[in-house]
């Protein structure tokens, strides 16, 4: 049967509209008019209609996983901190580890990160791993190194850093491909788990009508066992649709999964409900972390030399990289969040012969000439504005008030004619696409308004945007005739937003997802 859905508000200009679907599909969106006869009539009362949201930037397994692990988040002294890892201790089951998320010494007294010493004076026997709310660090205590393999004679791997006090003993704080390697150490969740946590996830974003995301890191565990979970998890009614970005290594290192299986997993998949959707590399790290790249330096580095930051790969290897996803016809999302790293992005970017089919992920800090170049690259970019909201302590204190005030500069990028969408990234964040737009429509205090955005290029990013990211933009994310009908129904006007901390977000109704 088709459904008629009349009397709702178009959520971008507020014009009373009706539209038709047809076995999931929009035949027709326009200005109210009768019924047709064959459709059965759904009046929605005034209520206001939109897209769904389309969230082309996250974690979904980790967010499902992260849920059960203890959480640091609020918490604002080193003792806070202890003691929730002290109270948390006596439930940890034999063999399992002590994980916590959204550890953040930017928020502490004197911008210190514990020290092993102190996690040992809790645990010596269980490991205890405290992962940094940007995802590019943690600290960890003597066991987790232990069982890492990690000691005092134990080198920093390229592109990351086993940090160490002034007498060369190592400190527990672990920065970028370190903090990966210990991270891996830990128990692997098994099928089943993987499975659950994905459905988890995607429950929690659908109640904030999201109903497409983009799983950033696929792979990080073993891709094998990831891709048949998000399978298995779009098979069993999951309410959102999956789109995977693997991990570079995982599809083109020397420990890569056969170009056979990766095809077979390909073929399992429906593409409207789960595909993989391009290749995933990291540049660069993170402002809070002081390991992003960037030209000038931290506040809480060392007053030495022109550049800072923590560049995972040299320029022609990245390079390389870029260029051997591209010729195996994948779309490639670079992470990079300073400029002097996405410097080094748009070179790879520019080395290739269709740039526009890759996306460039955060691009947090931009002057005038990058934004210009990108624009005539026309890669698509995709930008965090909750960001600002959760993290802009840890940029204002890393950076600097001034330099700080500049960063994610989406007006100025949409001026400039780049393709740009706003997404989350959570789990490093709490994902509600309502905190990303408003925060781009009325950016904190201390983060310059002129580059603010409005509500409806705002709402436009967070869905046709997060469509076009993923190469689902002729699928859905306007509602469009011959698009799939995921939207979401809300109670009141979804482009008079407030700021954060003054007043609601609009109220979610329902949402649908075709």
């Amino acid at each position: 049967m088709r459904r008629w859905l009349t009397g709702f508000r178009w959520g971008f200009d507020g014009e009373l509209q009706s539209m038709l679907i047809d076995e999931g599909r929009v035949l027709h969106r326009g200005p109210v008019g009768p019924a047709p006869d064959d459709a059965s009539v759904e009046d929605l009362g005034g209520a206001w209609v939109l897209p769904a949201f389309n969230d082309a930037h996250c974690h979904i397994l980790p967010t499902g996983l992260d849920l059960q692990k203890l959480y640091l988040g609020g918490l604002r002294t080193h003792e806070e901190v202890l003691d929730a890892v002290r109270d948390r201790l006596p439930g940890v089951e034999e063999g399992d580890w002590l994980l916590a998320v959204h550890y953040d010494q930017t928020r502490y007294p004197g911008v210190e990160h514990l020290h092993r010493d102190q996690l040992d004076a809790l645990s010596t026997t269980v490991p205890i791993l405290l992962r940094h709310s940007n995802g590019h660090a943690s600290v960890a205590n003597s066991a987790a190194l232990a069982a890492a393999g990690v000691d005092e004679t134990t080198s920093d791997p390229p592109g990351g850093s086993y940090v160490r006090d002034a007498a060369g003993r190592l400190t527990g704080v672990l920065l970028e491909r370190a903090h990966e390697h210990v991270s891996h150490a830990k128990p692997m969740p098994n099928l089943e788990e993987m499975v659950e946590a994905i459905l988890e996830a995607a429950r929690a974003m659908r109640a904030y009508g999201i109903t497409c995301a983009a799983d950033m890191m696929t792979g990080q565990w073993d891709l094998d066992r990831e891709l048949e979970a998000f399978r298995l998890a779009s098979e069993r009614d999951c309410p959102i649709r999956l789109r995977l970005y693997l991990q570079w290594s995982t599809v083109f290192g020397p420990r890569a999964m056969s170009r056979e299986r990766l095809q077979e997993h390909v073929d399992s998949m429906r593409p409207e409900r789960c595909k993989v959707a391009g290749i995933k590399i990291f540049a660069d790290g993170a402002i809070g972390s002081a390991t992003a790249g960037i030209y000038g330096r931290f506040l809480t580095s060392t007053p030495e030399g022109e550049i800072d930051g923590q560049m995972i790969y040299k320029p022609e290897r990245l390079r390389s990289m870029v260029a051997k996803a591209h010729e195996a016809g994948y779309s490639v999302s670079v992470h990079s969040i300073g400029d002097r790293s996405t410097d080094q992005v748009m070179d790879a970017f520019e080395a290739v012969d269709e740039p526009s089919r890759h996306r460039l992920e955060h691009a947090m800090l931009l002057s005038d000439a990058q934004i210009e170049r990108l624009a005539e690259i026309g890669c698509h970019v995709a930008m965090q504005p909750e960001f600002l909201h959760q993290l802009g302590h840890a940029y204002q204190r890393q950076l600097g008030p001034e330099r700080a005030s500049k960063i994610k500069r989406m007006r100025s990028a949409l001026d400039a004619g780049i393709r740009l969408s706003i997404n989350s990234d959570r789990p490093i964040v709490a994902g509600d696409p309502w905190i990303g737009v408003r925060t781009a429509v009325h950016r904190p205090p201390g983060f310059d308004p002129a580059e603010n955005l409005s509500a409806v290029e705002a709402l436009n990013a967070a869905t046709a945007g997060g469509a076009d990211a993923c190469d689902d933009g002729e699928e859905f994310g306007q509602l469009e005739p011959g698009q799939w009908a995921d939207f979401q129904v809300l109670a009141t006007d979804p482009t008079e937003l407030t700021p954060m901390g003054e007043g609601a977000s609009p109220r979610l109704l329902t949402s649908e997802r075709a």
